[in-house]
């Protein structure tokens, strides 16, 4: 888990998160109400920018990161046990390509850590679909 994680606020403009991921060389990011608080509100991704924004014909100066971020993304509290968790994995019609992610958050759903690859931890089954 990567503890306190870049997060990119609800009004911040897709152009600024786009930005953002490459400076900080990541490819999903928790989308939060505001820096102080921190509330998650969903998650956006490299991926989304391109199909959600740029693809749709929006302009990335005058889209808003939480009209582009998803919502159904799995949450848990920090001392959630991860065997046996399983993320699913809602794909849309026309997605193929998600990635899963979990954000960790505390009693009043503010970001405390992000886990970018759950893939990767023992005991976490990813299930895609209807699995």
């Amino acid at each position: 888990m990567v503890a306190d994680p870049h997060v990119a606020v609800a009004g911040a403009m897709a152009s600024e998160v786009a930005i953002m991921l490459k400076t900080r060389n990541i490819s999903v990011v928790p989308v939060v109400d505001d820096h102080r608080t921190r509330r998650f509100l969903g998650t956006l991704s490299d991926r989304d920018l391109v199909t959600r924004c740029l693809a749709e014909g929006k302009h990335p100066w005058h889209t808003r990161s939480d009209s582009l971020m998803r919502t159904n993304s799995p949450v848990v509290g920090p001392d959630q046990e991860l065997t046996g968790y399983r993320v699913r994995m809602d794909l849309e019609p026309h997605e193929s390509h998600l990635r899963p992610t979990i954000t960790v958050v505390d009693a009043d759903g503010c970001v405390l850590g992000f886990i970018s690859h759950p893939e990767q931890i023992p005991g976490v089954e990813i299930v895609w679909g209807d699995g």
